[in-house]
């Protein structure tokens, strides 16, 4: 039998236990309602991501999120820190940060994430206000808060929408044509330069300038040209060079009279230029094997059959049509193969990517095909553009020959053929 001393210590310890797993479940119950509310100055719109409604917001104008409910216990234990991010409607993640630093084209600031981390106050809570630059494109946001001191049990996650805004307002007479090389036409290939002409401004007035990609983003004429002086009939006249970073798709051009607030709008298409594949060289995206992979993660892509030792040019074409470039890489001198890495992150847009391999020499050109699927999680990528390099080694410096870690093992690369 237990004595009395025994009995009353059993006793205490299964009041502690009891309470121990009271707190815990308590903890957990409380941990899992962390909330994000999110307030905008424009009512609702519709919200592509939830099939519903969301917060609305302008371009230009500034949003509110309330953060609530992201501590790890309740007191004396102290605030929780959370790192913020915003998830973009085509998919690319960034920090408060660095979402502010767009410029509605390359779209590559650093991601740092100690500077989207914030504490929240002993009740859990804390608020921010965001700016919506005009780099933003149009449709349905994820705000999410994470927190670092809970083991992953406090997060997240709010919707909101960029929508169309602003009045048209008074065209007088006043009237914009963009058209190319002077033809009236309104298409072009990427790489080409349109004219953009004005006509029914007050004489010698200031005329601002800007374009609406497809997408809904704000685009600057570049310097000396975002503003122009009409002349004394009321006319203006400048140009616009599209690049192969400008996605295709229909663009607005914007005049704004200054004095006489005429706003006048003209629509311009911007297309592809064609690529035909030529010669029997081969590309394949070789890791992953299905082609597909989420962001932060490294695609490895084997050329052969070019000329042996030949410098071969790279490009890589978005899901929007925009090219970018990456570093040119070499063919093996002997065989005439090549193995590069692309690491992509989460500042890049998902979807279905190509990637272009041109020899300088041969002319070759050849394409390959895979998917970036979107990723879930803190940001942490500190580097400041994707990357690409030779060997398996992002490190190694694309202006030297190439030189193959392991000349005996000719199945190093893969077999194309295969």
């Amino acid at each position: 039998m237990l004595t009395a001393h025994v009995r009353r210590m059993f006793m205490i310890g299964m009041t502690l236990t009891i309470g121990l797993i009271l707190v815990i479940s308590s903890y957990r119950a409380f941990a899992s309602a962390a909330q994000i509310a999110v307030f905008t100055p424009q009512g609702s719109a519709f919200c592509a991501r939830t099939g519903g409604s969301a917060p609305a917001v302008f371009q230009g104008q500034t949003f509110l999120t309330r953060f609530d409910y992201f501590r790890v216990l309740a007191p004396p234990f102290g605030p929780e820190p959370v790192t913020v991010d915003i998830t973009f409607p085509d998919g690319r993640v960034f920090t408060i940060p660095a979402s502010q630093q767009l410029d509605g084209v390359i779209d590559l600031p650093n991601n740092f994430p100690p500077a989207s981390r914030f504490v929240s106050n002993g009740a859990g809570q804390f608020s921010l206000t965001i700016p919506v630059p005009g780099t933003w494109p149009y449709g349905c946001y994820t705000v999410s808060g994470r927190g670092l001191s809970s083991g992953g049990i406090n997060n997240a996650t709010a919707f909101f929408v960029v929508a169309p805004g602003g009045q048209p307002g008074p065209a007088g007479n006043a009237n914009l044509r963009v058209t190319r090389n002077g033809q009236d036409v309104a298409a072009a290939f990427q790489g080409e330069i349109v004219e953009v002409d004005g006509r029914g401004f007050l004489g010698g007035e200031l005329v601002s300038l800007w374009i609406t990609a497809p997408d809904g983003t704000v685009i600057d004429f570049p310097p000396g040209q975002q503003v122009v002086q009409a002349t004394p009939s009321g006319a203006l006249s400048t140009s616009f060079q599209f690049e192969g970073k400008n996605p295709v798709g229909r663009y607005t051009f914007t005049a704004l009279g200054q004095q006489s607030q005429f706003r006048v709008f003209a629509s311009f298409e911007l297309r592809a230029p064609p690529v035909v594949q030529r010669g029997p060289a081969q590309l394949y995206v070789v890791v992953p094997a299905d082609m597909s992979a989420p962001q932060r993660s490294v695609f490895y892509a084997n050329g052969d059959l070019f000329f042996p030792g030949e410098r071969v040019d790279l490009w890589l074409t978005f899901p929007d049509g925009a090219v970018r470039g990456f570093p040119s890489t070499f063919a093996d001198p002997i065989a005439g193969q090549f193995l590069v890495e692309l690491a992509l992150d989460e500042r890049l847009p998902v979807g279905f990517y190509q990637l272009t391999a041109q020899g300088a020499e041969s002319r070759q050109l050849v394409i390959a095909g895979f998917n970036l699927e979107q990723n879930f999680g803190t940001v942490f990528n500190p580097y400041v553009s994707p990357e690409i390099g030779l060997d398996n080694d992002p490190r190694t410096r694309v202006d030297l020959d190439f030189i193959d870690p392991n000349p005996y093992d000719w199945n190093e690369y893969g077999n194309p053929d295969e």
